[in-house]
């Protein structure tokens, strides 16, 4: 397995977190307060209470676990002819991860979700996980700039502030 250093380790600890937590039915924050012992250089244990968990580990996966079903949907509506129940666990949780961060972190770009959530699926996916990864991340990208780049306020497609304000009063006239 490849090393993983800074967001990177965060990322995969985050994963890691999140499949404890679907494989043994409990949820995130439970998993995150589990008791963990740690050798030092020594070989002594040392009791550490809050789990060896990186703070913006803990800060994905909490905000995956209230964001789940949202996150959820959004694989669900993207992956194309694969029925959600058949996604596998890490696969579903690399993109609940890559896509917590593309949806609701807005310090971190687009292109270091794909490329994260890519190599993580090389490192702990199946054979074509970090394919298929990528296939959603990519649909999800291109739905949300859409959206983003559509009109708000009830303007229709081109049309200026100005314009819709005119057509709105020619229309109440």
């Amino acid at each position: 397995m490849p090393t993983f250093h800074g967001r990177s380790l965060d990322r995969l600890q985050a994963v890691q977190v999140l499949f404890q937590a679907e494989a043994a039915r409990r949820s995130v924050s439970a998993v995150l307060g589990d008791v963990y012992l740690v050798s030092d250089e020594a070989g002594k244990e040392n009791l550490v209470t809050t789990g060896p968990v990186r703070p913006y580990a803990r800060e994905i996966s909490l905000g995956v676990e209230a964001r789940r079903g949202e996150l959820d949907s959004a694989i669900a509506e993207h992956s194309i002819g694969w029925d959600f129940s058949r996604i596998t666990p890490v696969d579903k949780n690399l993109l609940r991860v890559a896509l917590y961060e593309l949806l609701f972190e807005d310090d971190v770009d687009v292109a270091v979700c794909a490329d994260e959530a890519v190599r993580l699926a090389k490192a702990l996916g199946g054979e074509d996980s970090h394919r298929f990864v990528n296939g959603i991340l990519g649909a999800v990208a291109r739905s949300e700039l859409a959206k983003a780049s559509e009109p708000d306020d009830g303007e229709a497609p081109g049309e200026t502030p100005e314009e819709a304000s005119d057509e709105a009063r020619e229309g109440g006239e």
